[in-house]
């Protein structure tokens, strides 16, 4: 997860980078309504394919994702998607995106 995430007071955040990812593929899969295996062959990297895999488990309940990632993951995905949550309007953007 080294470029991934932010240690402070021992939760995983998503740095400013990997936010702009989760914005960009939310905006590809929810509002373009684009499927996961379409957009996961797109992914140019590991990178860019963890970001949509974390967008891809907001379709997931909670409970089903502790099953299959560790404790650790768990806590970063949950955050990732707590940013997602938080920062996108009804609309699918958030202020701040661009599409380019």
């Amino acid at each position: 997860m080294i470029g991934l995430t932010q240690v402070s007071q021992g939760n995983y955040l998503p740095t400013e980078g990997m936010k702009g990812l989760l914005r960009r593929w939310f905006y590809l899969k929810f509002v373009q309504k684009k499927s996961t295996v379409e957009l996961m062959a797109a992914a140019c990297d590991l990178r860019n394919k963890s970001a949509l895999s974390i967008v891809a488990l907001l379709d997931v309940d909670e409970q089903m994702i502790s099953q299959v990632v560790g404790k650790k993951r768990l806590i970063f995905v949950q955050n990732c998607h707590a940013y997602l949550k938080g920062s996108v309007n009804p609309g699918g953007l958030d202020s701040g995106f661009s599409n380019d």
